[in-house]
């Protein structure tokens, strides 16, 4: 006998039809990845399909990375600034010293000047019917002079620059104190907190605040310079032997500071480099890329 199911059976429920079982679903699974390296016994491999996970291993290892970047570059700072603290507080103190000293010679009122000419005009006119004509009277300086003025110029900038280093260092830790309290406080995720420090790192990036901790050591050096100057034009007013030979050392000194600063341009190797180095080098590699030429007294290396 042949049965005939017709599709109206099936709709109506009349007729029991076959059905095929589905298919089995099939799970793929990576095998077991053996924790054999320090670095996988402390950022175990993630389950397939949860690479990107607000747990994820890779933001677990973008922290680490990031945090330990972070300390490095963050203390190099604080340690620079922290010199050039302790430095412009010295240096402040030593050229206050010396500008209280010699600002008197900017006072170019002369008592005993005026009171000599007082006198002499006294004179004058009570020898006026006797008929005795008196030499003319000392001319009283209307100004100091120009030797006071270079000097306490170049103190008075001197001392300036000092303070303003002090000042700019001082901020600077204030940025660096504010950076690192956004990273350090809690977190929804690692995910969340790779987001929040890239944000905050794009724009320390950004910000030319790696520039200026390395413009400041330059600034104080300038203010060094000038109170030397500074006191050559001081001494050369009262021995000039001694003046020379102050132009002499300073002379020495700025030489060796140059050929300091100027050797890593041509030299990439050698241990005066600065990070002021750093930042011109890097400059001139950008202008070289935008002009298509080769940096001037600098060599390519890897």
């Amino acid at each position: 006998m042949v049965s005939i199911y017709l599709p109206c059976d099936y709709i109506n429920g009349l007729t029991d039809a076959p059905t095929a079982d589905p298919p089995p679903k099939k799970e793929y699974k990576l095998p077991i990845e053996e924790l054999d390296t320090e670095f996988k016994r402390k950022f175990p491999p993630d389950p397939l399909g949860k690479e990107m996970e607000d747990g994820a291993r890779v933001w677990k290892v973008y922290r680490e990375e990031a945090t330990a970047h972070d300390t490095t570059m963050l203390d190099g700072w604080n340690k620079t600034l922290d010199i050039l603290l302790i430095f412009a507080g010295l240096f402040s103190a030593v050229a206050t010293a010396f500008v209280i000293e010699s600002y008197q010679l900017l006072d170019t009122p002369n008592h005993d000047a005026y009171v000599a000419t007082a006198l002499y005009m006294l004179v004058d006119a009570s020898n006026v019917s006797v008929g005795i004509t008196l030499p003319p009277p000392p001319v009283l300086q209307s100004s100091a002079p120009e030797l006071a003025r270079w000097t306490n110029g170049l103190w008075f900038t001197s001392l300036l620059l000092a303070l303003s280093v002090a000042l700019l260092s001082i901020l600077v830790k204030q940025w660096i104190g504010e950076y690192t309290a956004r990273n350090n406080a809690s977190s929804q995720s690692p995910r969340h907190w790779a987001r929040r420090h890239r944000f905050y790192s794009n724009a320390l990036n950004e910000w030319p605040v790696a520039e200026l901790v390395s413009i400041l050591p330059l600034l104080l050096h300038l203010s060094l310079f000038l109170f030397f100057a500074g006191v050559v034009a001081f001494l050369w007013t009262l021995d000039r032997a001694i003046g020379s030979w102050i132009i002499f050392l300073g002379l020495s000194l700025a030489v060796f500071y140059l050929a300091c600063t100027l050797l890593p341009m041509r030299r990439p190797e050698s241990p005066t480099s600065t990070p002021l180095v750093n930042q011109i080098r890097r400059i001139w590699r950008l202008n070289a890329i935008t002009t298509n030429a080769s940096p001037p007294f600098m060599i390519h290396y890897a």
